[in-house]
């Protein structure tokens, strides 16, 4: 068996496509590059944020974030990340580790919601909250309308309905 690490060709995602359900032809050729990163840097140079976006599907892209400072994190910038990033998928995730309060709290003030928890899926080593946003689920795009739904909230891993 021949085994070949190159650019998914035209009859793979046909094969693909059937296998899945999922019409990979569509998105053909695929987009490049498969990363998106903005990096905020302070006044002398020294980088205060970055947001890394791996667009891990034709129609998914996972987004990652460090920041130094919040301040390098606005509005205006979360507006360009999203808009760039839902011109080309349909769905956003985030994965979170449990303990990360921080990151908890902003993933959800962002805008994505909590849908469930990953084994060992941050580096194979730790759990993994796992976020998703849609389109209509972002703040920061133009015609966002706030949902009423119920917030989760997360407690040590766990989450909670509350109303």
């Amino acid at each position: 068996m021949n085994v070949s690490f190159a650019p998914l060709s035209v009859e793979a995602a046909d094969i693909l496509s059937a296998g899945t359900g999922v019409d990979y032809a569509r998105f053909w050729p695929f987009p490049e590059p498969r990363w998106f990163c903005a990096t905020s840097r302070d006044d002398e140079g020294r980088v205060a944020g970055v947001i890394l976006c791996n667009f891990s599907s034709p129609f998914e892209a996972e987004f990652n974030t460090a920041v130094v400072d919040p301040r390098c994190v606005t509005r205006r910038v979360l507006r360009a990340v999203f808009t760039a990033l839902f011109s080309r998928v349909v769905r956003v995730t985030a994965l979170v580790a449990p303990d990360n309060m921080r990151s908890l709290r902003n993933v959800v003030r962002m805008g994505f919601k909590m849908e469930g928890r990953m084994r060992l899926a941050l580096d194979g080593k730790r759990d993994a909250v796992v976020f998703g946003m849609l389109k209509g689920d972002c703040r920061f795009l133009p015609g966002y309308a706030h949902n009423q739904a119920a917030i989760t909230e997360i407690d040590h891993g766990r989450h909670v309905q509350s109303a």
